[in-house]
């Protein structure tokens, strides 16, 4: 089985993204899309408003002395203040470090993936395939900005190949395919 280096891919590409990021992307594929589905449903709930403005949240206020934003508005910051990003063309779905995230009408659905070298406990098929979705749906949000580089891939070409890409000190996640749709996973040692 030859393994195609997910951060040799994007070193390729030019982006500031996250090897993780892609590699759930496809280990997810299907579930990020029904978020983005889901979001523009007529009778789509947010369960957790957030504005685009970090100044508004409590937490965010809470950490200002530590000079960082909270986790959501970490991701938020980033998706609408970033110069480059990578966009799927078979998906229409933007990447920016550790975000996934796609305009839905005027709701922005952006999906965080944290990477696994945080899980503590057993390694889980639910804890390396985790991601959280947001939505923010604010009124003076009109759209994304203008990127100065926008970096086109076709995941559906990544869907076929195992993307490795690192997982702790000892062992590399490898993406196995499935079929077209989907994608399985396993480690391999790094020495």
């Amino acid at each position: 089985m030859k393994q195609l280096s997910t951060e040799r891919f994007i070193e390729k590409m030019g982006c500031d993204v996250y090897p993780i990021t892609i590699v759930k992307f496809l280990l997810n594929r299907r579930r990020i899309l029904s978020y983005f589905e889901r979001a523009s449903e007529p009778d789509f709930e947010i369960r957790v408003k957030y504005s685009h403005k970090h100044s508004e949240c409590e937490i965010c206020k809470e950490k200002e002395k530590e000079g960082i934003l909270c986790r959501q508005h970490t991701s938020i910051d980033r998706v609408l203040k970033s110069n480059v990003v990578m966009f799927d063309l078979d998906t229409n779905v933007f990447f920016c470090k550790n975000e996934i995230f796609r305009m839905v009408g005027n709701k922005l659905v952006i999906v965080y993936c944290p990477h696994p070298k945080l899980i503590s406990g057993e390694i889980t098929d639910s804890k390396v395939r985790k991601v959280n979705p947001i939505t923010v749906e604010d009124e003076e949000l009109l759209g994304l900005p203008q990127y100065e580089k926008v970096c086109e891939f076709i995941s559906s070409n990544l869907m076929e190949q195992y993307m490795k890409c690192w997982f702790n000190y000892e062992f590399s996640l490898v993406t196995i395919p499935d079929d077209r749709n989907k994608s399985d996973w396993c480690l391999v040692p790094n020495k």
